[in-house]
């Protein structure tokens, strides 16, 4: 555009300007000229990004429905090239069937949108009334293939959500999310092999990637919350969970057991955690916490907190270990506080 403008202005420039008043006039024109091309260029690019990036953004919602299967009710939008009559949209009776112009009635309950696509074309070669037909067939209203949404959700249920929609509808649509809901959100995709998803709602993603597309016929499960458990010299021994996806601290699992006996060892607390190479044990002095001594420590989901006794020899022949191994197995016994 640059090159074409400098090139009308070269033509449009008087080959004898005599006069230095004249080549001062060809000379505004032209700095005039550059400044209009170059804010044309500067408005005109952010357009066309942005048309690009809305083309890219509403490709990669629609979601491939070739292996979905049709259904009663389904309103289908069907349209075969240079075939005018069957450039329609029609609804899926409750036999199953549609009644096309050109072919009649076909039965397309329990075929797949490639199956249908494929059953069509036939239909028109055999006819002979198309030789290499093109057909789309896109599903506009799914009936009879809802979202399945259960775990930790208000009311879990099957819902019939029409056409593609967002994991956030679908979780909306069952009530939205309990206190014991946890971090993670497994999607199982109708009609795909690898159809399962997993979603960290508190993970890297935003909010935007991660109120990803679900279809009809899909099944969300929404994960329940971490439990942490505090055993031992405690007033409520229990099992706590780590409520609306946040972390629970030392401190605080203490505090939801209704704090220490009179009779605890405050400086000898353990926390059995599960890892990779086994079970761990983390001795902590909740008395230098308490003085501000020492930084409180977050827990991990599936934690064990064991508060002891202060005189280790009230166990008896029995040992410490053998303390905290049994209230580990009480950790199936336990009440699970809310």
């Amino acid at each position: 555009m640059l090159s074409l403008s400098a090139s009308f202005l070269h033509q449009a420039s008087p080959k004898s300007s005599g006069s230095s008043q004249g080549a001062s006039l060809v000379r505004v024109a032209r700095y005039w000229m550059c400044v209009l091309v170059l804010g044309l260029m500067g408005i005109c690019s952010p357009l066309m990004r942005a048309q690009e990036e809305a083309n890219g953004s509403q490709s990669a919602t629609v979601p491939n429905q070739s292996a979905m299967t049709i259904g009663p009710g389904d309103l289908i939008d069907l349209s075969v090239y240079h075939v005018p009559e069957l450039i329609l949209k029609v609804r899926v009776d409750s036999n199953g069937i549609v009644s096309l112009p050109l072919i009649g009635d076909l039965r397309l309950t329990g075929l797949t949108v490639r199956d249908a696509q494929l059953l069509i074309a036939r239909e028109l070669i055999e006819r002979q009334l198309v030789k290499k037909p093109e057909v789309s067939l896109f599903v506009e209203e799914f009936a009879t293939q809802g979202i399945t949404v259960y775990g930790e959700v208000s009311t879990p249920g099957i819902y019939p959500l029409m056409g593609p929609h967002k994991l956030y509808d679908a979780i909306s649509a069952a009530g939205g999310l309990t206190l014991k809901a946890g971090r993670t959100v497994t999607i199982l995709h109708a009609g795909r092999r690898a159809s399962e998803e997993v979603i960290d709602l508190s993970g890297g993603k935003t909010l935007e990637q991660a109120n990803v597309t679900i279809s009809p016929g899909d099944t969300i499960i929404v994960s329940k919350a971490g439990v942490v458990y505090v055993l031992g010299e405690v007033n409520k021994p229990g099992a706590f969970l780590m409520e609306n996806n946040t972390s629970i601290s030392l401190m605080k699992s203490i505090a939801l057991a209704g704090s220490t006996t009179k009779v605890a060892s405050l400086k000898h607390v353990i926390i059995i955690r599960k890892s990779s190479e086994g079970t761990v044990e983390i001795e902590v002095s909740l008395d230098k916490i308490y003085h501000a001594k020492s930084s409180d420590l977050q827990l991990h989901a599936e934690d064990i907190v064991f508060v002891p006794l202060s005189n280790v020899k009230a166990y008896g022949a029995m040992g410490i270990q053998a303390a905290i191994q049994a209230a580990v197995y009480s950790v199936y016994a336990v009440e699970l506080h809310p």
